[in-house]
């Protein structure tokens, strides 16, 4: 296998499916911790109270990643450890926290990235509407103002916003995530405003100079069931949906009301300028992907028109996620997001597998072989990959999905919270040794 040595390999990981420490040190609530309350909404009834307690074990965590080889260490901030109001009052011994972890990694010599922000938002702002409210724009600034003022002398590459089309729709649409909430209202001016703050977010780390400054997009390859002309009407709305809405307003192509006509309906938040201050020219472009979707079309599905087929009536085996597991992704979605813009840095700034705790994890190493195989492929077509980072280093809590789902290359066990790594992050470590 012919190595790519220009690549750099880390890995990523969220402080509301890793940190814990809910409580503690003036951290205020998250509407994670809110949404978890009611176990019923989370497959195994759990909550990320204690997670993998990353808050007390995250040297240990961080020297586990520098012994597989890693070169770089994405975490997020939990934005209530900063402000626990959300807005006002700075936690000092949130700031210190996350100048130990920054400091550790620069320590023993894996490269920290910054994720402004990865779901978890405070509580207390949600309280006033969250993202439907047109202020969280200005809070989101401040709130990225100062992480920048605190740790951008140390951390040179920031992640505005971790996949959006999830945040929202799974927040704010369909109300399986937190907050919760339901319907196309919700959902269209969270959306809005969410790209507005990522946009000004931009702009308030540029100020400093020096930063890459980039966001990370959630990619799922959608195809037609069929190959009738609804089918393929179908199958453009809903990758428009997924794939284009949350990327193409930052590139001055506008909103995809082509494709979805009920977001002509976003104009009812816009204000004048609104369009022009949604582009946005990222130093990078992060490209996360997992699964492919076929749909077919549905004219009782209101707005969308379309419905998924289940990965089990095609003739697939759905993941414990119940998705199909299609790393072929990786390559569709780097080499069309190259077409936006040739001279782009893209990162795969999230790829994995989901097993079982049963299942066998040599599946997880033929999935990241079929990866590495791919970062060869469109380096060799000249597309501008500059890395890959991994989802993710220990199995943490996955949302709605609870614990049940296993991402990561290193186990841990939910009562004493030791950690082993697995025996593909034992491969990697093999692997990434032999690219030096």
């Amino acid at each position: 296998m012919t190595k790519i040595k220009r690549l750099k390999w880390g890995v990523t990981i969220a402080a509301a499916q890793t940190e814990g420490a809910y409580d503690i040190d003036g951290r205020g609530a998250s509407i994670w911790d809110t949404f978890t309350e009611k176990s019923y909404k989370i497959k195994d009834g759990s909550n990320a109270k204690i997670a993998t307690d990353f808050y007390h074990k995250f040297k240990e965590d961080i020297d586990l990643a520098v012994d597989i080889g890693l070169q770089i260490f994405r975490f997020s901030i939990s934005w209530s450890r900063i402000l626990p109001e959300g807005i006002g009052e700075i936690n000092p011994q949130g700031i210190k926290f996350y100048n130990q972890v920054i400091d550790y990694c620069i320590q023993v010599g894996i490269e920290p990235w910054i994720t402004a922000y990865h779901w978890d938002l405070p509580q207390k702002l949600q309280d006033k509407g969250g993202w439907t409210n047109r202020e969280i724009v200005n809070w989101y600034a401040v709130y990225v103002a100062i992480l920048r003022d605190h740790f951008a002398d140390r951390v040179t590459h920031w992640i505005l916003i971790n996949e959006g089309i999830v945040c929202i729709g799974g927040g704010y649409f369909l109300g399986v995530h937190a907050p919760g909430k339901r319907g196309i209202r919700n959902f269209i001016s969270s959306t809005h405003h969410l790209l507005l703050a990522q946009a000004k977010g931009f702009t308030v780390l540029k100020e400093k100079s020096g930063l890459q400054v980039g966001t990370a997009v959630s990619c799922t390859k959608i195809e037609p069931y069929g190959n009738t002309i609804r089918d393929r009407v179908a199958a453009n709305k809903i990758d428009a949906l997924m794939n284009r809405l949350f990327i193409e307003p930052h590139l001055g192509l506008g909103y995809p009301d082509g494709d979805l006509p009920f977001l002509k309906r976003i104009s009812k938040y816009y204000k004048e300028g609104d369009l022009e201050a949604l582009k946005t020219d990222f130093d990078f472009i992060g490209i996360q992907t997992y699964t492919r979707e076929v749909v077919k079309a549905a004219w009782y599905i209101p707005y969308l028109g379309a419905i998924q087929i289940k990965s089990q009536n095609r003739n697939v085996t759905p993941s414990v996620m119940g998705w199909e597991t299609y790393p072929e992704g990786a390559q569709y979605f780097l080499e069309r997001f190259a077409k936006y813009d040739s001279n782009k840095p893209l990162w795969l700034s999230e790829c994995g597998m989901a097993l079982a705790a049963d299942e066998d994890d040599q599946e997880r190493i033929n999935y990241y072989q079929k990866i590495i195989k791919i970062t060869e492929t469109v380096s060799h077509k000249g597309i501008n990959l500059k890395g890959v980072l991994l989802w993710t280093l220990v199995d943490n809590f996955e949302w709605a999905e609870g614990y049940i789902p296993k991402f990561g290359i290193v186990r841990f066990d939910r009562k004493t919270l030791q950690r082993q790594i697995k025996k593909s992050g034992l491969w990697f470590k093999k692997y990434l040794s032999e690219i030096k």
